[in-house]
């Protein structure tokens, strides 16, 4: 007897098929990853992998099977250093901070 298919959620390349889609519906990226976080899952992908693969499929490069393990890890601001962080806040104005 066949083997049913996989789930969606821990399938990569049906994953992917759905963020290409969205891609060729030229779906904003928010509103995408909002939709496909409330259709397959929240803990499915972070927002950077998401955002990784959507502009990936964007500029047209479609290899599904992609190696990321070679690129660089991508820095968040929790990377940055304090001592900038503070520079940068003190230039604010009291409401910016807050905003």
């Amino acid at each position: 007897m066949d083997e049913s298919p996989a789930p969606i959620d821990t399938n990569d390349h049906y994953i992917k098929a759905c963020i290409l889609y969205d891609v060729i519906k030229k779906r904003p990226i928010f509103d995408s990853y909002r939709n496909f976080c409330k259709l397959i899952g929240q803990d499915v992908m972070e927002y950077l992998d998401y955002e990784f693969w959507y502009y990936r499929f964007y500029h047209k490069q479609l290899d599904f099977d992609y190696d990321r393990s070679a690129d660089p890890v991508p820095k968040t601001i929790m990377d940055m250093p304090a001592s900038l962080m503070f520079k940068i806040t003190g230039n604010l104005d009291s409401v910016d901070r807050f905003v």
